[in-house]
């Protein structure tokens, strides 16, 4: 299956896949969360190859230019702020784990 065969199948499926996570194991989300990266970044090495090749770039009209970075930008917040919100819950979910091991670890030696 070609990389764009492959996007026309996700992007036919997506309500099936989001309906389908509830029920998935966790290998089988790491499985999809794995394929979905793979397919993000072979879509920005896509784009990278359009800013680094002179010809598309010289080729390609302004207003499709400002319509392809106004996306990228749009597209790139949303996952910087949620990127920037799960790490802050994970690094906070970790902060409580190693106080109460470290709070279990001191009360362990008192009751001797």
């Amino acid at each position: 299956m070609s990389f764009y065969q492959y996007i026309d199948y996700l992007l036919k499926e997506r309500k099936n896949l989001e309906d389908r996570i509830k029920h998935m194991s966790k290998a089988e989300l790491v499985q999809l969360g794995r394929q979905l990266l793979a397919t993000y970044r072979q879509s920005l090495k896509g784009f990278d190859e359009w800013f680094t090749n002179f010809y598309v770039m010289d080729k390609m009209d302004i207003d499709m230019l400002k319509d392809v970075v106004l996306n990228l930008m749009r597209i790139g917040f949303q996952l910087l702020e949620y990127d920037r919100y799960i790490t802050w819950l994970w690094y906070e979910k970790e902060e409580a784990e190693r106080r109460k091991m470290l709070e279990n670890k001191g009360n362990q030696t008192h009751i001797v």
